[in-house]
C-alpha cells in the first residue's frame, strides 16, 4: 500500500460511540460527559491465523508486528505481564497472544437503543471541536498500531464511513510513515497515554478488594471471555490518580460529585422515556450511581488504605 488520504467531512458518524480517553485527561472533560472505567481484551491465535477472522485487513506478517510493538510500546514494565501474555489455547496445540487495555471513556446519550456523543450539535457538528478530547483529535488514526502499520486501519475505515479517502483529500500515510507532523504528534501522545495507563491494572489487582462489589481483576479478565470490553464505575480510576500523586483529593472529591450528578441524571431521563431497549443500560448505571455515593467523601482515605503494590 504506497498511500492513504483523508478529509473528515465533519458528518458526525464517528461519534455514535463512546469516546477514548486517559484516565488523567478524563477528569478535563468531567463536567460535560459521563466517564466510564474501561477494560477491554483482544486474543489472536498465533498459530492458525484464518481463526482469528479479524475484522481489519492485517496480514500473519503485520499481526506479528503489530502485538510485538503493543507489547514492548504500549506497556511499562511493572504491567508488562498483564497487558499481553502468550499461552496455550485449552486444547493445548495452539498459542493464543492476549492484549488487555485499561483507560477511560466519555459516554454517550443513549436514546431509542442509539448511542450519540453529548457534545454533537442538531446538525450532527462537533460543538466543542476546538478543544476536542485527544481520542478524537487523533482520529482516523488507531493508537494501537504502530506507524508503519497505519494503513491497516485506515482501510477498515474506508468501508465504514463515509469520510473523503480519495485521492484528492489531503496524503495522510506514505510508505510506512505519516505524512502530517501534527498527526504524528497526536499519535505519539495517545500511544504514551495508553502506556501510563497500563499502570493501573497492577494496581487495581491488588486494590480491588477496597472496591468491592466490583470485580477483581481475575473476574474482569474472565468476564471479557479473550474479547470483549467492559465499563465500570470511574471512581477507582479517581483513587489510583489520588494515591499516585496525579491530583488532589479536593480534585478528586469535586469530580465525584459531578459525575455523581450525571450519573442520576441519566437515570433520570432514562427512567422517564421508559424505554424496554433501555433497561438493561439503566440497570448498570444505578448500579454505578450507587457505588459513586459509597465513596462520596472518602476518596483521600481509599487512598491511603489501598495496597500500592
Amino acid at each position: 500500500m504506497a498511500s492513504k488520504h483523508f478529509q473528515c467531512t465533519r458528518c458526525g458518524r464517528c461519534c455514535r460511540a463512546s469516546i477514548p480517553l486517559g484516565l488523567a485527561e478524563a477528569l478535563d472533560h468531567d463536567e460535560s460527559f459521563l466517564l466510564a472505567l474501561v477494560f477491554s481484551m483482544e486474543t489472536w491465535n498465533l498459530d492458525d491465523f484464518a481463526a482469528n477472522r479479524p475484522v481489519l485487513p492485517i496480514t500473519h506478517e503485520d499481526l506479528f508486528t503489530t502485538l510485538a510493538f503493543r507489547k514492548d510500546k504500549l506497556a511499562m514494565d511493572a504491567s508488562r505481564d498483564l497487558v499481553f501474555r502468550v499461552g496455550r489455547a485449552p486444547s493445548g496445540t495452539q498459542r493464543l497472544a492476549t492484549f488487555v487495555t485499561v483507560g477511560a471513556a466519555a459516554l454517550g446519550d443513549f436514546h431509542a437503543g442509539q448511542a450519540r456523543c453529548p457534545s454533537l450539535a442538531p446538525d450532527d457538528t462537533c460543538s466543542i471541536y476546538d478543544r476536542r478530547p485527544l481520542g478524537c483529535r487523533v482520529f482516523p488514526l488507531d493508537p494501537l498500531f504502530p506507524e508503519m502499520l497505519q494503513h491497516v486501519p485506515l482501510a477498515g475505515l474506508e468501508t465504514r464511513l463515509p469520510c473523503d479517502f480519495s485521492p484528492q483529500a489531503p496524503e495522510i500515510w506514505r510508505e510506512g510513515s505519516l505524512t502530517d507532523p501534527e498527526a504524528l504528534a497526536l499519535l505519539a501522545r495517545r500511544q504514551e497515554t495508553i502506556r501510563r495507563d497500563s499502570l493501573f491494572l497492577p494496581y487495581y489487582r491488588v486494590a480491588a478488594e477496597a472496591f468491592r462489589p466490583m470485580p477483581t481483576l481475575p473476574e474482569i479478565l474472565k468476564s471479557l471471555g479473550g474479547n470483549g470490553r467492559l465499563d465500570l464505575p470511574f471512581a477507582p480510576a479517581l483513587v489510583y490518580l489520588t494515591a499516585a500523586g496525579a491530583i488532589s483529593p479536593e480534585r478528586a472529591e469535586r469530580c465525584l460529585e459531578r459525575q455523581t450528578a450525571l450519573a442520576r441524571k441519566a437515570v433520570e431521563q432514562a427512567l422517564a422515556r421508559k424505554d424496554k431497549a433501555e433497561r438493561a443500560r439503566t440497570a448498570v448505571l444505578r448500579n454505578c450511581l450507587s457505588l459513586m455515593e459509597s465513596f462520596t467523601g472518602r476518596i483521600a482515605q481509599a487512598a491511603d488504605t489501598a495496597p500500592k503494590g
